[in-house]
Order: C-alpha cells, then structure tokens, then sequence
C-alpha cells in the first residue's frame, strides 16, 4: 500500500518538477535577454569611449605638433627680440649683426622698420 501511494504520488511530483523546470526555464531566459540587452548596452558605450579617446589622442597630437613648431620658432623670435632691444638701445647695424647673428638685410631691415615706428 505504500509503495502503490508512492508510486500514485509519482505523476503529481512530475507535474511540480516540469511546472519548476518550466519557470526556471523563464526566468533563465528573462535573465538572459536582460543580460543580452546590457551586453549591448556595455558593447556601445565600450564603442563610444573608443572614438572619444582616439578624438583626444588626435588632438592631443596635434597640441604636441604645434608645441614643437612653437619651440622650433623659439630661438629665432629671441634673436629678433634681442636684435630689436639692441636697436632701442641705439646699436648700428654691425652690432647688431655681431650679437645676434643675423644676415646684414634682415638686421638693416629690422633697423628700418624701428626707425619707422619710433617717428
């Protein structure tokens, strides 16, 4: 007699298993797509901090290219400030070729060009 409750038992416990199995099953593929859907999600904002740093990079490389060429330019703006001081100073042309190392053009130049602004 037991054994035949048992048995008799036997199709209502299958009945909860597979009604069990059914809602994991649910909830498994719930989880799933909400999980897929923040894949996505992860995916595309993975994909937009790539551009923004590859669009700083890019910038930032250019910012080092202009720093460059602004030291390059550096040295000579210095001799032309130097050259103009010394012509403020009243120096001549010799001089100022001598302390600054400029070609006599670019010196008679720059000493034209302060005679102007001073009248």
């Amino acid at each position: 007699m037991l054994l035949e409750a048992q048995v008799q038992a036997y199709p209502l416990l299958m009945e909860e298993l597979q009604a069990g199995i059914t809602e994991q099953q649910a909830m498994i593929a719930s989880m799933d797509e909400k999980y897929s859907h923040r894949g996505l999600e992860h995916e595309q904002v993975s994909k937009q901090l790539t551009h923004r740093v590859k669009v700083v990079q890019d910038e930032l490389a250019k910012v080092k290219e202009m720093f460059e060429q602004h030291q390059e330019q550096q040295p000579e703006d210095k001799l032309y400030s130097r050259a103009y001081k010394l012509a403020e100073l009243g120096a001549d042309v010799e001089e100022i070729i001598n302390e600054c190392d400029l070609p006599r053009a670019e010196a008679e130049m720059l000493l034209s060009v302060y005679k102007k602004k001073i009248r």
